[in-house]
């Protein structure tokens, strides 16, 4: 991916339009005969290629567009093109094409939020950042009683990090304790009590959680991480976060349900659900926030959410996956309007669009913001899409 996010961040022609798609890939929709993301794809196509015919362009870079299309289309509708290396879950898509200039370039996501189809001058690359940024690096630790083994789980895949799995020494004993181990597990030796028994039990537990908890913090200075998800029977899991050093605890995400001879393409899907439900606990929190500020600190609806990029004032964009609204972008400026006939002071070109929220995505990573999507009933709160804004900001502004 390294290699594709470089060959497409500075990629821009003279001549030819790029096009950029993100398709979600979600498991009901691969079910469906045909899928439903080939639906999906020919639908985008046609509402696009119709708008597309009322703008002037040279012959050559309509032709270069109808290519990348024929290309795209291909390209999904061949099934193994669309499978994660060792079958790891693949639910989202992103390609990137400008046919005139022999740019094809595909990259298999996670997850897809919104699914777009765009043409425009540039690659809309940057949601490819930021979905590298938000999955991030997880550290995955999974155990019992007496084995504990340890994942990196990133963009890339899954490794396990075998160099750091451990089976644990049982030998030791606390003082005053007295017992043998057989394999229905430990029992006492003649004469020697039920309490005995209880203390080594105690012991060993705690020995285990704090060689797990030393392992993970030597893991993040050896292999920094984002987040750590543990996998482990209710009470090793409720007791652990209290033996992770103060700077360890800060990064616990919570718990997965795994196992070690669970394949490690589901340990992956595991902590993509978990991943999942964390930002959908972020979302609500972040929604939150939005109700709480004052005004002159968020922007409600589109046109307020465009006076705010048009000054860099976005920290945090909030929008509806499903929302859609035609506009335009205007040359050389680059900024963007929900009527192409008011085109700001030295516009030498305008750059109609059918939908110009994904511009509005774009334009907001591009000033580094957080941009987060919205589901169910509270997408009507932020109508369309809202920010959070970084200074105050007056409406006459």
């Amino acid at each position: 991916m390294q290699n594709t996010l470089e060959t497409l961040k500075n990629f821009q022609s003279e001549r030819y339009l790029t096009t950029s798609l993100y398709l979600s890939l979600a498991p009901e929709e691969r079910a469906a005969r045909p899928p439903m993301y080939r639906t999906r794809l020919k639908t985008l196509m046609n509402q696009l290629s119709h708008w597309l015919d009322d703008h002037p362009m040279s012959a050559q870079a309509r032709e270069s567009v109808r290519q990348d299309f024929q290309q795209l289309e291909a390209y999904i509708e061949e099934p193994s093109h669309l499978l994660g290396e060792n079958s790891l879950p693949v639910r989202g898509l992103a390609a990137f094409a400008c046919s005139g200039e022999g740019l094809f370039q595909t990259v298999l996501l996670p997850y897809v939020e919104r699914n777009t189809l765009v043409v425009d001058q540039t690659p809309y690359v940057r949601r490819l950042f930021a979905v590298e940024a938000d999955f991030g690096v997880n550290l995955v630790a999974v155990f019992d009683n007496r084995d504990a083994y340890f994942y990196q789980v990133d963009l890339h895949g899954i490794q396990s990090l075998d160099a750091f799995s451990f089976i644990s020494d049982r030998e030791v004993q606390p003082p005053g304790v007295h017992g043998v181990r057989t394999p229905s597990g430990i029992t006492a030796q003649h004469g020697v009590g039920e309490r005995n028994i209880q203390m080594l039990k105690q012991h060993e537990q705690h020995q285990h959680l704090r060689t797990i908890a030393e392992t993970v913090r030597e893991l993040r200075r050896a292999h920094p991480f984002d987040r750590l998800i543990i996998a482990a029977p209710d009470e090793l899991a409720n007791a652990f976060p209290n033996y992770l050093h103060d700077y360890v605890r800060r990064a616990y995400a919570g718990r997965i349900q795994a196992h070690d001879k669970m394949p490690i393409n589901q340990i992956y899907e595991r902590v993509l659900d978990r991943l999942i439900a964390l930002d959908l606990e972020g979302e609500s929190g972040l929604l939150n926030a939005l109700n709480e500020a004052t005004p002159a600190l968020k922007a409600i609806g589109l046109p307020a959410v465009l006076r705010a990029l048009e000054w860099g004032n976005v920290r945090v964009l909030l929008y509806d996956s499903e929302f859609t609204h035609p506009g335009a972008v205007f040359y050389p400026s680059k900024l963007i309007g929900v009527d192409p006939n008011a085109a700001p002071e030295g516009t030498v070109s305008v750059w109609k669009m059918p939908d110009i929220v994904d511009t509005v995505l774009e334009r907001a990573l591009e000033q580094g913001a957080q941009v987060e999507a919205v589901h169910g009933d509270a997408r009507a709160q932020i109508q369309g899409v809202s920010a959070l804004l970084r200074y105050p900001m007056s409406e006459s502004v």
